[in-house]
């Protein structure tokens, strides 16, 4: 113990300051740590931009904190977090985008998941096989600003800032026909279907194309759309013939489309113009029209002859066609009547609005009042036979200036078109008025008179006295016949010497007449020599009247060549 407290005696003691020295450069270290620190965090927040919520059916392909969000495959943000949403139908995501992207985000920015698809219309994505999935976002050309979005589960067709036009497509059904399906012209792919919907109300598939820049000049109003998905086959007398858009169209589906030469508008077609897709090429080069107004005929006339399909005309062109055939019972009086139920198409009735940019609505509101000025003037429907040989009737609209006044009757669940006696009832009608005249008449009475008058003809001409009268007036004919005979030839030679000696006689007047006026000149009246050449002269006159006398006498009594001058 000693020998331990005498060691502790033998430590040196510690020296304690009275005043601090100042500060100890040791104390730099953290303090430089704590602010680059502060200007990192400073930096990396300030750097940060908005925080968006996009919402998924899926997180396929998302992992948060790894996941980017891409435009045009730069990088502008990063997935945070991923979780469900409060019902769990579907996945949030939280994503952080950079600070200079919020004037990107409005109600029209969309975002989807890039990854590997493969389909008919081709492959994309395939470059996340190495480098994994990613958010790709489109911001679109809207007003206003918003973070929250629902995600695309598919790519858009078509971006934002995409050169070109879209317009929709009406058809009755929607074939083979996707979502990226080529858009032809000539065989040339010049856009693409960016969606298809049921319309149910109106019976059709509404689909929309887009058409790229500068091709979309080249659809106008009279412009014809045609599927061609599959491929067209017609057996003919030349034989087999094919018809095959392309292999794609083939596989996927496609639409072409071309201007037909009409006499309707060619102008170019507005953004978002409806236009009716046919089933084939065949189909859309047939004049139809796009829109089908249903209406009700009731005919007290055999429609025999009439089938559903028949077309309905206005003067030879086709506006409608016969959709059903039924017989209904009239309430009113209770007789049984036939319904005709017809389609009529605004586009081809000629005083239809055939501008395809109006939307259906407009353009059955137009046809509709339209329609009632054309019944008020006497527009009627009646039937009237189509083929001769096989008995089909057709539908025909014409105006009837002898019509009763009438309008549409809208009452009952169609509106209701009035008719007229098709040409065969009137027709029928007229023999039957006829028949009855003709059944009105005494027949009994008429027959006996003609067969008394008849009997008297008979008894006429049998008679033995009739018949003597009949020779004796053929033995004069034949007489009177052979002395004109005898006339003509005696008359004939007779005739032409005076008619010579007539022109013999005007051409000896004429020259005497010269000599006279000849005369006249070269000699006076006065003196003997002028006056037995005067005296000289009026004797030739005389002579010449004598004479031109005695030719207008024979002109008018040839006879007296031979049988003198009558006394």
């Amino acid at each position: 113990m000693t020998k331990r407290n005498n060691e502790l005696e033998q430590l040196p003691e510690a020296l304690v300051a009275e005043d601090h020295p100042g500060f100890s450069f040791i104390w730099l270290v953290p303090l430089m740590a704590l602010i680059i620190g502060a200007v990192l965090i400073y930096k990396e927040y300030s750097s940060l931009g908005p925080t968006v919520e996009i919402r998924f059916q899926s997180a396929e392909g998302i992992t948060p904190k790894k996941t980017e969000i891409k435009y045009r495959d730069v990088v502008i943000g990063k997935v945070k977090t991923v979780q469900f949403s409060s019902d769990l139908s579907h996945v949030v995501v939280e994503a952080q985008l950079n600070k200079d992207m919020e004037a990107l985000l409005s109600p029209k920015t969309r975002f989807w998941v890039v990854r590997p698809r493969i389909g008919a219309t081709g492959a994309s994505g395939m470059s996340t096989l190495f480098s994994g999935a990613y958010i790709a976002m489109d911001p679109g050309d809207g007003d206003g600003y918003t973070e929250s979005f629902v995600g695309l589960e598919e790519p858009p067709k078509i971006l934002s800032d995409a050169k070109g036009r879209s317009f929709r497509l009406r058809a009755k059904r929607l074939g083979s026909i996707s979502v990226g399906s080529p858009v032809y012209h000539r065989q040339i792919q010049v856009g693409e279907v960016t969606g298809y919907r049921l319309v149910p109300d109106q019976g059709h598939v509404a689909l929309d194309v887009f058409i790229n820049a500068p091709n979309d000049k080249l659809v106008r109003r009279n412009t014809r759309f045609w599927n061609v998905s599959g491929m067209d086959m017609e057996i003919s007398g030349s034989g087999l013939k094919v018809e095959l858009e392309s292999l794609v169209s083939l596989l996927a589906g496609g639409v072409a489309f071309d201007a037909s030469l009409t006499l309707g508008d060619d102008q170019p077609a507005a953004e978002g113009t409806v236009f009716q897709l046919y089933a084939s090429r065949t189909e859309s080069q047939e004049r139809t029209g796009q829109l089908s107004l249903p209406y009700v005929l009731y005919f007290d006339d055999s429609v025999r002859g009439l089938s559903t399909g028949a077309p309905v005309e206005f003067r030879g062109i086709p506006v409608g066609k016969v959709l059903d055939i039924s017989l209904e019972k009239n309430a009113t009086d209770g007789l049984v009547r036939i319904a005709v139920l017809v389609g009529l198409e605004p586009g081809l009735v000629p005083f239809g609005n055939k501008n395809p940019a109006l939307d259906p609505e407009a353009q059955q509101t137009f046809f509709q009042e339209t329609l009632e000025k054309m019944v008020s003037r006497g527009l009627r429907a009646r039937l009237m036979m189509g083929n001769l040989l096989s008995g089909q009737l057709i539908v025909d609209m014409d105006f009837d200036p002898e019509a009763e006044i009438a309008s549409i009757d809208y009452s009952g669940k169609y509106p209701v078109l009035p008719t007229t006696p098709g040409s065969l009832s009137s027709i029928t009608n007229s023999l039957v008025a006829i028949l009855g005249k003709l059944k009105r008449l005494p027949l009994e009475e008429m027959g006996a008179h003609f067969l008394n008058v008849s009997e008297g003809l008979d008894a006429l001409v049998n008679d033995a006295a009739s018949q003597d009268a009949l020779q004796n007036l053929s033995l004069v004919l034949q007489r009177a016949d052979r002395i004109l005979s005898v006339v003509e030839n005696k008359t004939s030679p007779l005739m032409n010497e005076i008619t010579s000696l007539s022109m013999d006689a005007r051409k000896m007047v004429q020259q005497a007449e010269r000599t006279l006026d000849a005369l006249a000149r070269v000699t006076s009246d006065q003196g003997g020599m002028g006056g037995e050449l005067v005296n000289t002269m009026r004797e030739l006159a005389a002579a010449a009247r004598a004479v031109k006398g005695v030719a207008d006498y024979l002109e008018r009594h040839p006879e007296a060549l031979l049988q003198g001058k009558a006394r």
